[in-house]
């Protein structure tokens, strides 16, 4: 798996977008099924959705290269001060993205971004309307692990989320497993005053395996 993510780093920095995105994603889909748990898990993790980022940006797919840029910090906070600039355009556009370091009594990453805006009226809180369910890691089946993952994001004024993070200690294998899953669910988004806004919201997501 290292030399494979080598040679996406280098196509990657050679521009190749697709071909790195795509060896990218096929590494992070052998980790999904293959890794249980493990310290290090979440830093390996970490590296191919780092990889799948820039390639997503670079073939002008701002939306996802941020959403996978987020995983990659929240899985390992350095990424926050990754130098981008080998990495050109796509390296220019995922700065925006970047996390500021935890407060201390946050148990969750958060953006730089503040993502609530202030008025009068109180917040209507974001309703789902749609999404993926969260598949069940294959690596992880085996131990019958029944859990609830909490993930932190914004919900943005179109009712999409964006800024994943995972609070500290959270199992990195089922994590990523649920923010695959949130990303692709949809909200009617917050009001205040009538008006959409985004806001912090924090979702619980169940895993339950058949047969056990």
């Amino acid at each position: 798996m290292e030399d494979r993510l080598q040679v996406a780093n280098s196509s990657l920095k050679n521009g190749e977008w697709k071909k790195g995105r795509d060896i990218a994603d096929s590494v992070l889909r052998e980790m999904r099924d293959r890794i249980a748990s493990g310290d290090a898990s979440g830093d390996l993790l970490a590296v191919a959705y780092m990889f799948r980022s820039i390639g997503e940006a670079g073939m002008g797919d701002a939306e996802s290269g941020a959403w996978d840029f987020g995983i990659a910090q929240t899985l390992y906070p350095a990424y926050s001060k990754v130098d981008l600039q080998p990495y050109g355009a796509a390296g220019e556009l995922l700065t925006r993205s970047r996390y500021a370091e935890s407060a201390p009594s946050d148990p969750a990453r958060r953006p730089t971004q503040p993502p609530a805006e202030h008025g009068a009226g109180d917040v209507v809180p974001p309703r789902k309307l749609s999404g993926d369910k969260p598949e069940y890691p294959l690596a992880k089946a085996a131990s019958c692990i029944e859990n609830t993952i909490l993930v932190r994001t914004i919900i943005n004024q179109q009712g999409r989320p964006e800024s994943p993070s995972l609070p500290a200690g959270t199992d990195p294998v089922l994590g990523v497993a649920a923010l695959d899953a949130v990303r692709t669910w949809r909200f009617e988004p917050a009001t205040q005053d009538g008006k959409p806004v985004r806001v912090w919201f924090e979702l619980s997501v169940n895993f339950h395996v058949r047969g056990c």
